[in-house]
This record gives C-alpha cells, sequence and structure tokens, in this order.
C-alpha cells in the first residue's frame, strides 16, 4: 500500500483546514500540521484515520521571507523522520483537494519517482533581483515605513555599485505547493545549509528554493511537466494581475475536466465547492 505524507502550513480560515482534513483523512495517509506562532488559540483538529502529527515548534510566518523556508524545512524533517512516504504533498490551510484519495494514490503510482514541482515562465532579471541581493528588514516586505524601504533601496543599489553576486546557481522559480518523492525530500534536508546560504534574506524563497535545487541537482530529470507550472504541481490556481483569486462557482466545471488534484485558494464561504467537484 502507497503511503502519502501531507504537510499543511496554516495560520487562518479555520473552517477551511477542517474541510481540508476531513477530505485527506485516509489510512494510507499521515498528516503534519503547522500552525503559525501569531495564532493565540489554535484549532483542536481530530482524525478518524490517518495519523495526525501536529507539530510543537510553531514558527512566526511572515510573508516574503526566509521564514516560510523554514516551516517547510520542519515539516519535511519531522515527515520524513516517519517516513518513507511515496509521496510528500506540502498545502496551505486553504487548500483543498479536487480529486478523491483514491485518484491522487493512482496517480502517484503511475508516476512513481515524478517529482510534481511547478515551473514558471519568468525573466533573468526577476530572477536576478530577487536572488542576488542581500535584502535588509526580509520580515518587514509588506511594511510602507518610508525609512524601511529607502534604506532596502539604498543597500540594493550599493549591491549592484559593487556587482555583488550571492550564488553561481542556475535559479528557477514557481509556486511552492509541490508534491515530492522521499528520495528528494532526503536530498533538500542534506542541503539545509546551502539553501539558508542562498536564500536567506532574498524575496519570496518559497517560490525559489525547490524548483532551484531540483534544477540543479539529478533530479532534474524526474520533473513532471515543464510546460506548465500548475500543470507541473498538480495544483489549480487562479491569477489575475498578479493577485491570488478566490475559488469560486465559476470554477467548479474546469477543476471537474482537469487533472490537477488541489485548488487553492477557498474560503470558509466557499469550502463546500470542492465536495461537488471530487470524483
Amino acid at each position: 500500500m502507497s503511503r502519502h505524507a501531507y504537510l499543511i502550513i496554516a495560520h487562518n480560515d479555520f473552517e477551511v483546514l477542517h474541510t481540508l482534513i476531513k477530505a485527506i483523512d485516509d489510512t494510507r495517509n499521515d498528516i503534519y500540521l503547522h500552525i503559525d506562532k501569531k495564532v493565540q488559540s489554535p484549532p483542536h483538529i481530530v482524525c478518524k484515520y490517518a495519523k495526525l502529527y501536529q507539530l510543537s515548534k510553531r514558527i512566526d510566518v511572515r510573508w516574503g521571507d526566509y521564514s516560510i523556508v523554514e516551516t517547510e524545512l520542519l515539516l519535511f524533517e519531522e515527515a520524513a523522520s516517519h517516513g518513507p512516504y511515496n509521496y510528500y504533498h506540502l498545502l496551505s490551510g486553504v487548500d483543498l483537494p479536487i480529486k478523491s484519495q483514491d485518484y491522487i494514490h493512482n496517480y502517484c503510482n503511475t508516476h512513481q519517482g515524478k517529482e510534481f514541482i511547478g515551473y514558471a515562465t519568468t525573466t533573468q532579471d526577476e530572477l536576478y533581483w530577487r536572488v542576488q541581493h542581500y535584502f535588509l528588514f526580509p520580515r518587514l516586505f509588506k511594511s510602507k515605513n518610508i525609512i524601511i524601504r529607502g534604506i532596502r533601496k539604498a543597500t540594493i543599489k550599493a549591491q549592484d555599485f559593487i556587482k555583488y553576486k550571492r550564488t553561481k546557481l542556475s535559479i528557477r522559480k514557481g509556486p511552492q505547493w509541490c508534491s515530492l518523492t522521499h528520495s528528494f525530500i532526503c536530498y533538500v534536508l542534506s542541503n539545509k545549509d546551502l539553501i539558508y546560504k542562498t536564500f536567506n534574506h532574498t524575496y519570496c524563497p518559497d517560490e525559489l528554493f525547490i524548483q532551484t535545487l531540483c534544477w540543479n541537482s539529478k533530479y532534474r530529470n524526474n520533473i513532471y511537466n515543464l510546460s506548465d507550472e500548475f500543470e507541473g504541481c498538480k495544483r489549480y490556481i487562479k491569477w489575475k494581475n498578479g493577485e491570488l483569486l478566490l475559488i469560486s462557482d465559476d470554477d467548479i466545471e474546469e477543476m471537474r475536466r482537469t487533472s490537477k488534484w488541489y485548488a487553492r485558494k477557498f474560503s470558509h464561504n466557499t469550502k463546500e465547492i470542492c465536495t461537488s467537484v471530487i470524483r
């Protein structure tokens, strides 16, 4: 029997989280849950069939900061210690499956060894800006404080002037949400020092480190799909003008037709949509 690990990063809208847990509560699965440290009253989660591991170490995750990478590595490490699993699925607490567990397990069995990682089409200028600079105040990327922004901008210009460069790796970008083999998870964990050195104080490293590490390794040959980033990671995700949109009733028919496994993102008002989609 194939065994899968679900690794969930949650920080709000726990009604959706409860729906997610119920949807993946299966004897073939173990579930690993990280609740953001900022949450003062974590939800009470119970599984009937799957084993649930709620991480006692909780990280204060900030948008665009390395703390999201730390959280992913923490989940990888905890799950791998109870593995091996055939696949490790990284999800947000506001994601939901749009395919049944039978479908997902069978698909993974058929394509065992493939890494379901999304690769986005982007410019080298963007990748250079994101990774080759050392950003000050990375936990405050969303701050509108003009002093913080001014200092950060000045230090970036100084780095450009001296032609500062952090890494010689070929950088790649894509969605942070992915489904990975045990072998690749072990490879990621064996490179924690490299990941920290390369991506700490970069911009949104959660969208970079998995793609880059895989691209610069033998696992590049195992990437499932390079031509479509969302087919590559098997996630149904809607963007418009750089904004992540909520799943709505308008998506139902398309989600029924797709071969993707999970959709994001849902809210407590839309969490019931997936029940009409799953086959």
